[in-house]
């Protein structure tokens, strides 16, 4: 079945293809991760080539045909518009670590609307001004693996349900537990950590949308967790980086 389909998405990855084409990679409201052709889009004189670049969020129209795995391109605009992202460099580094992330996360043709949610609002609270990248990213991270299925237990121990007033981390799988059930392969998870995640976990991002004080210990925990459960989370290119600006 040949349909043409219209809706929002963010472009994920965009690599070159023959002299003029180019296979894009996006991440839709309606439909999930898809593939498209974007034919003679590096020669088009009306910035197609520029349009179909990380991180930008496009109206999209394509025509898609079941069982191919490239779909092709019919157009695409901007739908919204991050200017700040270009303007600094730690909010474009956290951009684009944002949607690699989202990129080894999620599988093709599998939709996932309060996913696209979430990267939506992150990039919008990334291009106010002002704004803290890192505690941004910590948001997002945290609320990626809460959307995918396997967010951090952060009230009770993973063993024994008790509730958790310190707590370790499990090397191995990331879970918390009370240090009376302490596994081997562990390590101290402080008690202000443990507060600023909880306290993360009930925040709208919204309201982070200005200066505020990231915690490097949720944020290393968060990274591990995401490594834990996610295939190739660890290889991320963008992640260099990221950290390299940090320092």
């Amino acid at each position: 079945m040949i349909a043409d389909h219209q809706t929002e998405a963010l472009v994920l990855r965009s690599v070159n293809y023959s002299d003029s084409s180019l296979i894009v990679r996006l991440f839709s409201r309606d439909y999930g991760k898809i593939s498209i052709i974007a034919k003679g889009a590096r020669r088009s004189k009306d910035g197609t080539g520029a349009l179909l670049q990380p991180p930008n969020h496009l109206a999209l129209t394509y025509r898609h045909k079941d069982g191919r795995d490239l779909q092709t391109l019919i157009s695409a605009e901007f739908e919204a518009r991050y200017p700040n992202l270009s303007a600094d460099m730690a909010h474009s580094a956290a951009a684009m670590l944002a949607v690699e992330m989202l990129d080894r996360a999620t599988d093709e043709d599998d939709p996932q609307p309060l996913l696209f949610r979430l990267i939506i609002a992150l990039l919008g609270a990334l291009n106010a001004q002002p704004s803290d990248p890192l505690l941004l990213m910590q948001f997002y991270q945290l609320h990626l693996a809460r959307q995918l299925g396997f967010a951090p237990q952060l009230d009770t121990c993973i063993h024994c349900g008790r509730p958790l007033v310190s707590a370790v981390v499990e090397l191995v799988a990331g879970h918390l537990s009370c240090p009376g059930c302490r596994p081997e392969g562990s390590r101290q998870l402080d008690r202000q950590t443990l507060a600023y995640l909880r306290q993360l976990e009930r925040t709208h991002i919204n309201q982070l949308a200005g200066p505020g004080q990231a915690s490097p210990a949720a944020g290393d925990y968060l990274l591990e967790h995401l490594f834990n459960h996610v295939d190739g989370m660890s290889r991320l290119k963008s992640l260099t980086f990221w950290r390299e600006i940090q320092t």
